[in-house]
């Protein structure tokens, strides 16, 4: 079937005098060397592929900046939109080489099975995209807010992820999906970086998305429903009790504050990603938990902690610190002090509508059974029979079928969610509680 592109684009607020042009395609997958970054393949119809630089290609400035790392051209790439000059000095053939041209605009989402609409929603001093995909056709249909994981990406970049074919599957069902950017990310205008976001600042763009979502002309307001993977579903109840919606569901997210949860996580996974014996990780554990609890409790930040001699190494190689920067675990490091700071039991026990909690059998991001338990209990305590909790054999945390957590570590390093290993249980098990429970 021939594809056909319906997009809807409008100005939801009066803060530019004119619509902000689009990011750009830049088009190039690379690495990073010494003296740049390597072109390892360049994407027909790009940014790129239109100044001639070619796959080989040593890129060693973008628009005056030097490029020593992939974080720094992504940094300069993400502020291109279309129509820019783009100025690039590279080098080919040991020959050091400048090209200029403009960037070219990425192309707009299509869909076989959606009327996909973009629009603006006004966040602070600036705008965030949103991009709402509706069941082809339909007029008045039940709709969910996805809220994803922690990181930096763009909503923009679902279509061939595990996030895309989840909500494939929900758009065939006769859902609307809703999607809104995280300050900065994608065509956002105007606002603070993603890496430098807090999490309140996250909170408050999902609570921007849900007031957009409850505002879309094509959607049944008495069912919106807010669907939270990962930490999407710690930030998932902060935004349903703002809100009332008539369902939460959530998928690998935590309950207990990150200085409890984060060491359990890590005696898992120490021995499964980085092959340390049992003793080994003990030893680790000692000591970081003696940060955590800094770090978390006492509040220090990640420099106050890196001048303790005995805790210098494990800062640097565990909380990613670095002279000068904010960076921890691809965020600013309040994003996890805050984290921390939640009561999660009482926001859960704050919602009376129906919750589905979901845990993955191979799931070892989020490893522990007592998480999911906790959060149904905490509902149950005052709101009987309101949550239900299902457990999915071979589900891993990015909803690929893996059937141990080997595999599933494996599957990851590969980006089989990439290939087409989506465990499909994942969107049949929500489907089939959202009949049985949103009416």
């Amino acid at each position: 079937m021939q594809k056909v592109l319906l997009v809807f684009l409008f100005i939801s607020f009066k803060c530019f005098a004119q619509e902000p042009q689009r990011k750009a395609l830049m088009g190039m997958q690379g690495r990073a060397v010494s003296s740049g970054i390597v072109a390892d393949s360049i994407i027909p119809n790009g940014t790129w592929a239109a100044i001639n630089i070619q796959k080989g290609d040593t890129i060693l400035e973008l628009n005056g900046q030097q490029l020593s790392s992939m974080q720094a051209y992504g940094k300069t790439a993400a502020e291109i939109r279309t129509g820019d000059e783009v100025r690039v000095r590279y080098i080919r053939n040991n020959k050091k080489m400048f090209a200029k041209g403009k960037a070219v605009m990425r192309p707009y989402e299509t869909s076989d099975i959606a009327d996909i609409r973009y629009d603006w929603v006004k966040f602070r001093s600036g705008a965030l995209r949103a991009i709402a995909r509706k069941p082809k056709g339909k007029i008045h249909c039940p709709a969910i807010l996805l809220i994803p994981g922690y990181g930096c990406g763009s909503i923009e970049n679902y279509a061939g992820s595990y996030n895309g074919k989840l909500m494939n599957e929900w758009i065939k069902a006769g859902y609307a999906v809703v999607t809104i950017e995280k300050s900065g990310m994608g065509d956002s205008y105007g606002c603070v970086p993603c890496s430098e976001a807090d999490l309140v600042t996250d909170i408050e763009s999902f609570d921007a998305g849900y007031r957009y979502m409850k505002s879309l002309p094509f959607v049944d307001t008495t069912q919106l429903v807010i669907w939270g993977h990962s930490m999407g579903g710690v930030i998932a109840p902060e935004v349903a009790k703002k809100h009332h919606p008539a369902a939460v569901m959530v998928f690998g997210a935590t309950f207990r504050p990150w200085n409890e949860f984060l060491p359990e996580m890590h005696r898992i996974q120490k021995p499964l990603l980085e092959q340390q014996t049992y003793v080994q990780t003990e030893a680790f554990m000692r000591t970081i938990q003696k940060i955590y609890y800094e770090f978390f409790v006492l509040g220090k930040t990640p420099a106050q902690l890196y001048v303790i001699p005995e805790y210098k190494e494990l800062v640097a190689s565990e909380l990613n610190y670095k002279e000068g920067s904010n960076d921890m675990w691809g965020r600013h490091w309040r994003f996890w002090q805050q984290i921390d700071s939640l009561n999660l039991a009482a926001d859960w026990q704050s919602l009376n509508c129906k919750v589905l909690i979901v845990h993955g059998e191979t799931d070892y991001e989020k490893c522990s059974r007592v998480e999911p338990m906790l959060m149904q209990k905490a509902v149950n305590e005052v709101h009987p029979g309101n949550a239900t909790l299902i457990v999915i054999p071979q589900l891993d945390h990015f909803m690929m079928k893996s059937a141990t957590w080997e595999e599933a570590r494996d599957n990851f390093k590969a980006q089989q969610y990439n290939k087409g290993n989506f465990n499909s249980a994942i969107a049949e098990e929500t489907i089939k509680w959202l009949r049985e429970n949103i009416h």
